[in-house]
Parts: structure tokens; sequence; C-alpha cells
């Protein structure tokens, strides 16, 4: 082997370890968040940097005074969007039809947030039907508007 060979080869793989380590660490953190009580799918609409807005995958999980909406395949240990259950003022839904015939079909949830703003979700049916238990299910008073 000539002498340029072994650094080149030692670059080449701790290029691979590093890449087989973020593979690692994105799997155990979907494992972490997943397993947790209060953990469904959900896919919400954010908005870009440049200014306009994108669905992204995820899990959103239940907490007692708020929603957690974690994006799917990230490094990130802490929630993309918090939703608190004081902040919102209405939530609409609206059924959306199956994908694929005689699949589950789907429900478009629309928060409506003090200051005006709106976030956006994507849920299936069940999902749907607990998150709006969990809003029913809040103390008089602490959720605005009609909400509740």
């Amino acid at each position: 082997m000539s002498d340029l060979s072994i650094p080149i080869l030692l670059l080449g793989i701790g290029m691979l370890f590093v890449v087989l380590m973020v593979v690692l660490l994105l799997l155990v953190r979907q494992l972490l968040v997943s397993r947790r009580r209060g953990a469904f799918e959900c896919t919400v609409r954010r908005r870009g940097l440049v200014g306009g807005s994108s669905w992204q995958h995820g899990l959103m999980r239940f907490g007692t005074d708020r929603l957690r909406w974690f994006r799917a395949y990230s490094l990130r240990l802490r929630p993309e969007v918090v939703l608190r259950r004081s902040e919102i003022r209405d939530v609409t839904r609206q059924n959306l039809p199956a994908q694929v015939a005689g699949g589950e079909g789907r429900c478009l949830i629309e928060f409506s947030l003090r200051g005006g703003r709106q976030v956006s979700a994507i849920v299936d049916m069940a999902s749907g039907a607990a998150l709006n238990s969990w809003l029913e299910a809040a103390p008089t008073g602490s959720v605005l508007g009609d909400a509740d």
C-alpha cells in the first residue's frame, strides 16, 4: 500500500462511522418519541423560512395542558410546535376522504390560537376523536372561545 492510501481509507471508515451514528441517533429519537403514551401520527402545515408553507409529517403527543408536535426524522429532541390548551380559541374539523378505496378516512383540524395564529393538522379519525376528547376534558375556563 502506498503512503497516501492509508489516510484515505481511515477517512472513509470515519465518514461511514459518522453516518451510521447519525442514523442510529435518528432511530433512537423516533423510538423515544413514539413509545411514550399519547403519541399519534400527525401531519402539520408549517411555515417555511421564505414565507411559503408546506405539510410536514411527524408525531403529536398529548400532554396535560399542551400538545407537542415532533417532526419525523429530526435530531432535535424538543418539539417543533407546542399548542397550549389555554391559547386555543377555536377548533374546526373537516372530514377528508380516504386516499384508497376501503381505507380509513382522515380529518383536517384547524386550531385558531390567541394572537390570530393558525395551525392546521391532518390526523386519522381515531386521533381526531382523541383530540376532541382532550379538548372537552379541559377544566372549565382553561380553553378560550368556542373550543370547549
